[in-house]
């Protein structure tokens, strides 16, 4: 049987460790008989990576976008939308295990500002209004006072937000906030920049899961076996690609032949990943998530008031069924090469904290 794996966002990254199963022989190692759709193929996907484009919303499409299109496993849906569509009463949605399991990044801001608070009346860069950090930003504002709405001057697209650009117009004066990729920090702090929030050292233990991986539950019932399987495969993709000197020279290769086809302009003319971010990549080594994780985001999001406040701990537990995840962790790490891997991460972990 085939399986179909495809993106919910339209990113190319967003199922890069998938191509590169597929591309290092992993999924054929296990038994896997994959196809990758290369982008988001709903196209209103696209044109929300746009700042003022049409806002593309997960919720009420995702179901039916796996379903017309024949997509088995999702790897990038926001963490959210399984539980606004149960609360739309559609309950066919589970979070099967983890991806995007730490925000790697910190918001730093401009010299003399040294707290969120004095956030007010300044800028902040974002890369598109209504994501992820977007309502992250609006929680911790309206926590402190602060109206984000009118109290704060936001600096919308790529360049200001993007955690692996933002450092950029920070530096320039451009923003006064902005959420960094963590490579990148210690040099702002150099020159006297701030730093205000730390994601990675402020969600210890739980990591921040705000991106996971999600199959239909039917489809769960009628293909465990196949779903381990490509979680033996992704578990040992996730490896690879924090491998670096190494591995990087292959996972290059990997992602500029993902691009290379992709039919958002933006993706396929942006820059390479750098080295300097493959370590810390956001891949859990396990394949799984933390449930507290999952519901700490998910207060934000009811914060923010685009999740119902209906949603409870009896609701996480629900719909995050890891188990097929679990148990292709428990074969795969006692292999050899997952072993080796585990030895070889041991200093990256201890260095980055995940």
């Amino acid at each position: 049987m085939k399986l179909r794996v495809g993106n919910g966002c339209w990113h190319a990254f967003h199922i890069q460790h998938a191509f590169l199963c597929q591309e290092a022989g992993f999924f054929a190692q296990e038994g896997v008989d994959a196809e990758i759709v290369h982008a988001k193929i709903n196209p209103k996907g696209i044109e929300a990576s746009r700042p003022d484009g049409e806002r593309y919303d997960e919720v009420g499409t995702v179901v039916r976008d796996m379903v017309a299109f024949g997509i088995d496993i999702i790897p990038d849906v926001h963490v959210r939308t399984p539980f606004a569509e149960r609360a739309l009463g559609n309950d066919e949605v589970r979070i099967i295990g983890g991806w995007r399991n730490q925000f790697r990044g910190t918001l730093v801001a401009a010299p003399g500002i040294k707290s969120i608070a004095e956030l007010r009346g300044k800028r902040i860069g974002d890369w598109y209004k209504g994501g992820i950090a977007t309502m992250w930003y609006e929680h911790q504002l309206r926590q402190i006072g602060i109206d984000p709405d009118r109290e704060v001057q936001w600096k919308i697209g790529y360049k200001y937000g993007s955690m692996r650009e933002a450092w950029k117009p920070l530096l320039a004066g451009e923003t006064d906030a902005a959420i960094v990729q963590n490579p990148f920090v210690p040099m702002l702090l150099e020159r006297g920049f701030n730093k205000l929030y730390d994601f990675v050292e402020d969600t210890k233990p739980h990591g921040r899961p705000d991106r996971v991986t999600v199959a239909r539950k039917s489809f769960i019932e009628r293909n465990p076996e196949l779903i381990k399987r490509y979680w033996k495969a992704s578990i040992r993709a996730y490896h690879f690609m924090r491998i670096a000197p190494e591995n990087f020279p292959f996972v290059r290769y990997v992602e500029a032949k993902l691009r290379t086809n992709n039919p958002d302009e933006a993706e396929r003319m942006r820059d390479l990943t750098p080295i300097v971010m493959m370590e810390g990549s956001f891949f859990p080594l396990d394949g799984q998530l933390s449930v507290e994780g999952v519901w700490r985001i998910l207060e934000e999001h009811e914060d923010a008031g685009v999740l119902s406040r209906s949603i409870t701990r009896a609701d996480v537990e629900e719909v995050v069924r890891q188990e097929l995840a679990q148990e292709a962790w428990a074969e795969v790490s006692q292999t050899d090469e997952v072993k080796r891997n585990l030895e070889r991460l041991q200093p990256v972990v201890e260095r980055l904290g995940y």
